[in-house]
């Protein structure tokens, strides 16, 4: 029995992106989009991140994406941020490699900056930027650099993500970095694979690797060593360390069945078509996988194999599992001969005959060429047809067959002829034919024509093939040739005379020869015409009607809203107009032609047009306008006006103005035609930022700067904004006022003073029986406390102390700056219950702090011991209390002891207390 042994190598793998952990870790948006992108968010108000490429002429390509993300640090003290929720919180158990994109521009399309740092914090509050996880080197580089770190946090487990740009230095300036593609992956990591199931072969064992790299490994049991050997059911599971001592831990479950012999699945015999391709495939059940196969005296090791089959024999395959088993079976191939079928040699058919092909009966199925299923076919075509038949046994067979023809009849009895009446025509179809037919019957290889007619002949060659040739014969008699009846021409028009086709030779009463003739006169016309078998002549007489002349009268142009009346004069049966109306009058009302056609009483036809132009002359004053004050203009309603009329009265074609309004003028063309225009100027005032002297404020307090209101543009320190800015920071602040008159600027310095210090010390706890003197400091020009009193000192005693209010406080005043200071001084109260009924009726369950007398504790240790001193509950959360029970059961009833180490003051100082508490009901 062969002994085998199996190796499970579990390799580590990089885990590319770990998208699951931030949602846009690429920072994918609208490019020049203002504020944070899809699921980032900012903390600080002043934050205003920028989507790039494209925003202040930036248009590095991202690292990762389609957009990235830029972050400034202003002269202003002011810099921006941005945060994120985790998908999967990073655990405090765990450590990560985070990776990160960064760049520099140096030169923004507004100014030019200087690099920066940029700070990662962690935090599992929004926006808390206690936790820095990394501080990066100023970022210069104008190309995409990655920068990476570790991260192992042992306090907490980090939900969000901070980003934030700051400056180099203590000084604040102009700064911007370029961000993308933010990576985080486990470290280390690697994975045991999937459950698996082994069926047991004798001596067999399956060893887990979870691979080399490692700084140490630790085994479910214990052990050590990189590899572990599995030879039984079980879950099996390793813990790996890195060098800063992070780790990873997999589980893996194996299960071994007992071995179960192989069973073959392959058909005892198969019934087949001669020299047809067919697949043997071999299945097994039970035994141990990979199996391994081998065919008599074939080369294949498959579990199918492809033969063509030619005669009856049996083909044998021996298949041997893992575990070194094997076992033998076969399969019998019946050959089938394949159908015999023979469309015949190729042959030649007449090029108006058919030939049937015939494949013989008996068949279950039979496919021609062209997709038709009969036994038989026929041919009228040259070409090459196949078949295709199937036995009762499926064997498939197919033969073809080309059929060309024989060469084609030349015939030919002549062309269509005309003849005139008595004369004949002598057809002849030539004496090589075996056999002749006339359309009479008749059988000679002549016919003699006389009479008017469609005559044909068919004849038979030495290959029994046929061929037709047609003529058509046409006896004339002598012509006729008619103009038709009498009529009218109105004068202007044409009339064609048309003498028919078929003739030989035409001769009009002009001696001109054309088949037709173009009348423009009254008269009589006449025309002989010649078929080559007589003449004949006809006549016409023509009347010539006069035309109606209507008169739109002349060209001419109206005013523009007026309309005029056109008339043709004369009285006609019908009008049409150039819109197909057809009244006898037409009103115009636009520039254009306008016509008309009318008929008198002979159906004859006039017509006339005439253009109408609508005056087009028209004042223009210009656009709406905005003027300075002081400024003077010139209004001008244009040349060419027979008259002009301002507002104010006078009549020049030009009017001065100097102040707002609105002015309007109307004038008057060669026509008698008005056009009126309107135009309103408004003036502006120039711009005087007025903001006085410069000015002192208290640190931490800010002032108003404010400029006149008016139609103006305010830009502080360059950046746009209302009249009014708010300051709090000692510099030059400028303001630039600007309309369309002037840009004027000014500058004011602002003075910073310093604010008195206070400080009453650290939140402090009040003992009973003793006092706390509180000291808001000397030298200062007023005090006041939250009880009104104005000393430098205030006593604390439990007399003043407010349970619901524990804070007081100072104002203390010097020159014209003041600042404040308060302090937290609670009672101290300890008390602990003595008795819990822990059976969850809601009521005394747990043996807990009471809220209303637990005040003035820093920090404290609850230790719980039974009857015979065994620690059976301890914690530094006492508020939240112990539910009675011991590893995850309710403890018996009885009496157990406790000791209290609670920490108070703002020196920490230690009280011990103890004391018992009594346990009922637990058993309820």
């Amino acid at each position: 029995m062969p002994t085998r042994l199996l190796t499970l190598v579990l390799l580590i793998f990089s885990m590319p992106g770990f998208s699951q952990y931030l949602a846009n870790p690429s920072f994918e948006g609208v490019p020049l989009m203002i504020g944070p992108p899809p699921d980032w968010y900012i903390c600080d108000t002043t934050s205003t991140p920028n989507v790039q490429p494209g925003k202040y002429a930036i248009y590095l390509p991202p690292s990762d994406g389609i957009t990235y993300i830029g972050l400034l640090t202003r002269e202003n003290f002011t810099w921006e941020d941005m945060y994120a929720p985790l998908e999967i919180p990073l655990s405090k158990d765990s450590c990560y490699m985070f990776k990160i994109d960064l760049a520099f521009q140096q030169v923004l399309s507004f100014t030019i900056v200087s690099p920066i740092v940029l700070r990662i914090y962690g935090s599992n509050v929004n926006c808390q930027k206690e936790n820095v996880l990394w501080e990066s080197a100023p970022i210069s580089n104008i190309d995409w650099q990655t920068s990476e770190f570790m991260i192992h946090n042992t306090e907490f487990d980090i939900t969000d993500l901070i980003l934030e740009t700051y400056y180099v230095g203590s000084y604040p300036y102009w700064g911007y970095m370029l961000i993308d593609n933010i990576r985080i992956n486990p470290t280390p990591f690697m994975e045991l694979g999937n459950d698996t199931t082994l069926a047991y072969c004798e001596n067999d064992s399956i060893i887990l690797d979870p691979g080399p790299g490692f700084y140490s490994y630790l085994w479910q049991d214990g052990s050590m060593e990189q590899t572990y050997v599995v030879d039984t059911t079980g879950l099996f599971w390793v813990q790996v360390f890195n060098q800063f001592g992070c780790s990873w831990t997999d589980s893996i479950y194996v299960t071994y069945e007992e071995y179960i012999e192989m069973e073959s699945q392959m058909s005892d015999s198969t019934l087949v078509c001669e020299d047809q391709e067919v697949t043997l495939s071999i299945n097994i059940l039970n035994g141990v996988e990979p199996y391994s196969y081998q065919w008599l005296n074939l080369p294949d090791t498959t579990q199918a194999v492809t033969v063509t089959a030619d005669s009856t024999m049996f083909y044998y395959v021996t298949v041997t599992d893992h575990c070194g088993y094997t076992l033998t079976d076969s399969i019998k191939l019946v050959v089938i001969e394949s159908p015999n079928i023979n469309l015949g040699p190729d042959t030649l058919i007449c090029a108006d005959g058919d030939y049937t092909l015939s494949v013989g009966g008996g068949y279950l199925q039979y496919l021609w060429q062209d997709g038709s299923l009969d036994s038989t076919y026929t041919v009228t075509q040259p070409g090459i047809y196949w078949v295709q038949v199937i036995s009762v046994f499926g064997c498939v067979a197919i033969d073809s067959v080309e059929i060309d023809v024989f060469p084609p009849i030349q015939l030919d009895i002549g062309d269509d002829t005309t003849l005139c009446v008595g004369e004949t025509l002598l057809l002849n179809a030539g004496g090589d034919f075996m056999e002749y037919l006339w359309q009479d019957n008749s059988t000679d290889t002549a016919y003699t024509v006389n009479s008017s007619g469609t005559y044909w002949v068919t004849v038979t060659d030495i290959n029994g093939c046929h061929a037709t040739d047609t003529v058509h014969a046409e006896f004339l008699s002598l012509p006729i040739v008619s103009l038709g009846a009498d009529t009218s021409l109105c004068q202007g028009d044409e009339l064609v005379l048309n003498a028919g086709l078929g003739f030989l030779s035409y001769l009009w009463q002009d001696n001109s020869t054309g088949q037709l003739y173009t009348v423009t006169q009254g008269g009589t016309y006449w025309v002989s015409v010649d078929n080559g078998c007589g003449m004949a002549t006809d006549s016409i007489n023509i009347i010539l009607h006069p035309k109606p002349q209507p008169n739109l009268g002349p060209d001419t142009t109206i005013c523009m809203g007026e309309e005029i009346f056109l008339n043709p004069g004369g009285q006609y049966s019908s009008y049409i107009w150039q819109d197909n109306s057809t009244l006898a009058f037409y009103t115009a009302t636009s520039t254009g032609v306008y016509s008309v056609t009318v008929e008198n009483s002979f159906g004859c036809e006039g017509e006339d047009e005439v253009y109408i132009s609508i005056s087009e002359m028209m004042v223009e004053l210009g656009d709406d306008k905005q003027l300075c004050a002081g400024d003077t203009v010139f209004l001008n309603a244009g040349a060419g006006f027979e008259s002009y009329l301002w507002q104010d009265n006078s009549t020049e074609s030009t009017l001065m103005i100097y102040y707002s309004g609105q002015f309007n003028v109307s004038a008057i063309d060669e026509f008698g035609c008005e056009s009126k225009d309107t135009v309103t100027y408004t003036y502006y005032p120039y711009p005087n930022p007025g903001l006085g002297d410069d000015l002192v404020i208290c640190e931490g307090e800010s002032t108003i700067l404010e400029a006149p209101e008016g139609d103006f543009l305010y830009y502080w320190n360059g950046v746009a904004g209302n009249n009014y800015y708010e300051v709090s920071e000692p510099g030059t602040y400028t303001l630039a006022m600007a309309n369309p008159c002037d840009s004027v600027s000014e500058e004011i310095e602002i003075s910073v003073v310093p604010i008195p210090y206070v400080y009453l010390g650290a939140d402090d706890v009040l003992v009973a029986g003793q006092t706390i003197e509180l000291n808001a400091g000397s030298g200062f020009d007023e005090y006041l406390w939250q009880d009104g009193t104005n000393s430098q000192f205030f006593v604390v005693t439990e007399n003043n102390i407010e349970d619901e209010n524990p804070y007081f406080y100072v104002d203390v005043w010097d020159g014209q700056c003041k600042n404040s200071d308060t302090i937290k001084i609670e009672r101290f109260q300890v008390w602990v219950p003595n008795a819990i009924t822990p059976n969850n009726d809601g009521y005394n369950d747990r043996f807990i702090a009471d809220p209303e007398t637990w005040s003035g504790i820093n920090k404290h240790t609850m230790t719980v011991f039974n009857r015979w001193g065994e620690k059976v509950w301890e914690s530094n959360d006492f508020v939240n209390g112990w539910d009675g029970r011991r590893n995850g059961k309710v403890v018996a009833d009885g009496t157990y002891f406790w000791i209290l180490e609670v920490y108070y003051g703002r020196n920490n100082f230690k009280k011990v207390l103890k004391g018992n508490v009594t346990v009922l009901g637990s058993q309820n």
